[in-house]
């Protein structure tokens, strides 16, 4: 009852972190540029997120602080691979296959913080701050919180629980690549400009219709390099990252558990003057 109690304050923190970002997903679509972009205080904002579910988590025991270091570290890592390969191979960037390993193994709220902190760090180390910054923070948080739910769900690593990771590595991909064209379309491209261009007022079909035909012209083929690098990573070392990992938790995660003392019984006292019946 405990445990179920400690799951579910975890899944209700993260519900309501994916509710207001979806709220700064969807309101460019209905304000276009008129809706305001702070980049610092949205930025702050999702990174905030991120340390309340970790503290949630801490508070709950889903989290110890010596993960936190190995949480910190992942963060480091990705960050230094992208101060390497920014952009990468088109759309392929290395940095989401620490984030959806580590969200497998730790859990859904480490997985949030890993892709939103290593997108924020980052931005700062190879002076990316943009108004993109917040969007990708959020999207490379779910990207990592999908990926513990995929983990809670499957369970103990196995070659078929790295084949659906690896199937979930590639739909992310793709994932990420619509929600950050979901946020630009009305806000980079010029309104009514050209029949792919988001407009003011137009119904939920015709903008579904006009996202999807500005998507598959200038993105798809860009995010497949996304895609396909996260099932190859996966595929490839995702067993044995997935493996330390998972020693690093069964060693750094201690669930303590009280045994409760035996109830003593109090000894049986024969008496010595019992007499012999006459």
């Amino acid at each position: 009852m405990r445990n179920w109690a400690t799951v579910r304050a975890e899944d209700a923190v993260l519900v309501v972190l994916t509710g207001g970002g979806l709220v700064l997903f969807l309101a460019p679509l209905l304000l276009g540029s008129r809706f305001p972009q702070p980049i610092v205080l949205f930025s702050a904002l999702v990174a905030v997120s991120a340390v309340v579910a970790l503290a949630v988590a801490l508070q709950t025991h889903r989290l110890s602080t010596r993960l936190l270091a190995v949480l910190a570290a992942l963060v480091a890592i990705d960050a230094t691979l992208r101060l390497v390969i920014v952009i990468g191979l088109l759309g392929f960037s290395p940095i989401f296959f620490l984030v959806i390993a580590g969200g497998f193994v730790m859990g859904p709220s480490f997985g949030f913080a890993a892709g939103a902190l290593t997108l924020l760090l980052s931005a700062v180390v190879t002076a990316g701050l943009g108004p993109w910054l917040p969007y990708q923070m959020l999207a490379a948080g779910w990207v990592g919180m999908g990926a513990g739910y995929v983990g809670r769900i499957s369970g103990k690593s196995s070659p078929k629980t790295i084949a659906v990771l690896a199937l979930y590595g590639c739909a992310a991909g793709f994932g990420y690549g619509i929600l950050l064209d979901l946020w630009e379309w009305p806000l980079l491209v010029a309104a009514g400009s050209s029949p792919l261009s988001w407009a003011p007022g137009i119904g939920l079909a015709a903008m579904i219709r006009r996202f999807g035909t500005f998507y598959l012209a200038t993105s798809v083929v860009y995010d497949s390099f996304r895609a396909a690098g996260n099932l190859l990573l996966i595929a490839v070392l995702g067993s044995a990252v997935i493996a330390a990992l998972e020693r690093f938790r069964r060693r750094f995660l201690t669930v303590w558990a009280v045994d409760q003392p035996a109830s003593e019984q109090a000894p049986v006292k024969i008496s010595l003057d019992v007499g012999t019946p006459a």
